[in-house]
């Protein structure tokens, strides 16, 4: 079990170790390419995983990729032209299944970042990346892998650490470091 700090962090590391492992690299080369090829990026994810969302928008415009969060009082109005990253592990949340359905009446592109690729928000969306964590909607007779952490922590924890990379092979495909990002980073604080 898990008695102390050392035991607790080297159970998640490996919990997530075990998760990342899973993502297939076409998925991801198919979010990166259509990333790429988008006039603007829409992020949108509930609860903690909006955080997470919100996160990867702001490094998306610090890599010049014009990336907005939905919901957000400066949101412009999505084109077929578009790409809507959603961030639902279970692909059942009512408010982003909504966002869903309308960013593909308008035409737009749509990537699901889920662990229910057959739920709801899997179907609408042009194509997806399966991360391979608990979710609320599994049944017992999927094989997923296990956590001893809370709810979707492991979920969550996978998309950040995705993004994160999504973000390294992005400056690489655009021939940008880290001092470029920072030139577009915030100057009021």
């Amino acid at each position: 079990m898990v008695s102390t700090f050392a035991d607790a962090y080297m159970l998640i590391l490996e919990e997530l170790n075990n998760s990342l492992l899973k993502i297939k690299q076409e998925e991801v080369e198919r979010l990166l390419v259509r990333i790429l090829q988008a006039k603007k990026v829409f992020v949108v994810g509930a609860g903690r995983m909006g955080l997470i969302t919100d996160s990867f928008s702001t490094r998306l415009n610090h890599l010049g990729i014009p990336s907005h969060i939905v919901g957000s009082i400066n949101c412009p109005p999505i084109s077929s032209e578009d790409l809507l990253i959603v961030a639902s592990s279970s692909g059942e949340t009512a408010t982003v299944r909504e966002i869903v359905r309308r960013a593909v009446s308008s035409g737009a592109s749509v990537a699901a970042i889920t662990a229910v690729p057959r739920s709801t928000v899997g179907k609408l969306s042009s194509f997806y990346v399966f991360l391979e964590a608990p979710s609320t909607l599994q049944s017992t007779e999927e094989e997923v892998l296990i956590s001893v952490q809370p709810m979707k922590t492991l979920f969550e924890q996978s998309l950040f650490i995705l993004f994160e990379a999504l973000v390294l092979l992005l400056m690489d495909r655009t021939q940008q470091n880290g001092s470029d990002l920072a030139l577009r980073h915030t100057n009021l604080e």
